[in-house]
């Protein structure tokens, strides 16, 4: 299979406009990242805040028992601590996977032409609650090996870089990697390691071997969105540092609600449209809106020699 031609950009634009589609004559599918955002944020922010509050009370019992205790006893706290806070991390995840998890049922009944409702979705999401338990934890999982590609900054400028560009690859194989993996775990009932091999199967026996890019969907929306978004809250922020806050804060606030919408929207786009393109990758159907197509062209591959 070819790369990507002169059409790219324009089948990017039909997909993300027949996905769109499908979403605004069911608009409650929206609902599902919307709560993933909201609700995985508090969880994070509960369950992380008792973690850090252990780390600052450790650290203050450091400084005044350090001579009457030993440093397992005074390091018992801080373990305590990080593990809070990996167990905040994979909370966040679970609550985002149930809820893209309900998102990818609703989405494939809507496109088989059977209604679907918000609480139909969850409960068919909690229905696979095991399986979402171990994929939301080498979703945890990976993040964090992504994490210590990129390092805390401290490496050098060219080494930052290379290491950030690193990251950013693997982040990139690993969304297409996984981009059948929800739907797997939902539709086929399979578990997160069979769903994850099957996934990549799948993408070299339909797309080919010689995997380039990610799936394309949710483009215009990025750089409508996403990247505006962005710049408002880099301007915000300069702003801000130069003294001009009645300025910067209203932009950096704006750039980060535009950047929180056109999230969700893509989060609700790549699901729905991930349903679709494990349908036609399975028995060659294209359902919905969707075309063969548009279907056939969603994965950017290399050209083979």
């Amino acid at each position: 299979m070819g790369s990507w031609g002169k059409g790219s950009w324009g089948n990017s634009r039909a997909v993300t406009k027949q996905t769109w589609g499908v979403i605004k004559e069911n608009p409650y599918l929206l609902l599902f990242p919307m709560m993933a955002g909201v609700v995985g944020l508090v969880a994070v922010l509960l369950v992380a805040g008792s973690g850090l509050a252990i780390l600052g009370v450790s650290s203050v019992e450091h400084s005044i028992t350090a001579a009457a205790h030993s440093k397992a006893a005074e390091d018992r706290p801080e373990i305590i601590g990080i593990i809070v806070l990996i167990l905040a991390a994979y909370l966040g995840t679970l609550i985002v996977q149930i809820a893209m998890a309900g998102l990818v049922k609703c989405a494939d009944e809507e496109l088989s032409g059977r209604d679907s409702s918000f609480g139909a979705g969850l409960a068919a999401a909690f229905g696979r609650l095991p399986a979402l338990m171990g994929w939301a934890a080498i979703q945890t999982l990976v993040g964090w090996l992504l994490s210590l590609i990129r390092g805390d900054g401290d490496s050098g400028v060219v080494i930052s870089i290379l290491r950030l560009v690193l990251a950013s690859l693997a982040a990139v194989a690993w969304s297409v990697i996984s981009f059948f993996v929800l739907p797997m775990i939902m539709l086929q009932g399979k578990g997160p390691l069979e769903a994850v091999k099957e996934s990549v199967k799948l993408i070299r026996a339909t797309w080919g071997m010689q995997i380039a890019g990610g799936i394309r969907i949710g483009a215009m929306i990025g750089l409508l969105g996403v990247l505006p978004g962005i710049i408002a809250v880099v301007a915000g922020g300069w702003l801000i540092a130069t003294d001009k806050e009645a300025m910067g804060i209203p932009l950096a606030t704006l750039g980060v609600v535009v950047v929180m919408i056109a999230q969700v929207l893509i989060s609700a786009l790549r699901a729905v449209f991930s349903v679709a393109l494990l349908r036609y990758a399975l028995d060659g159907t294209a359902i919905g809106p969707f075309g063969e197509a548009e279907l056939s062209s969603a994965v950017r591959v290399k050209a083979e020699k």
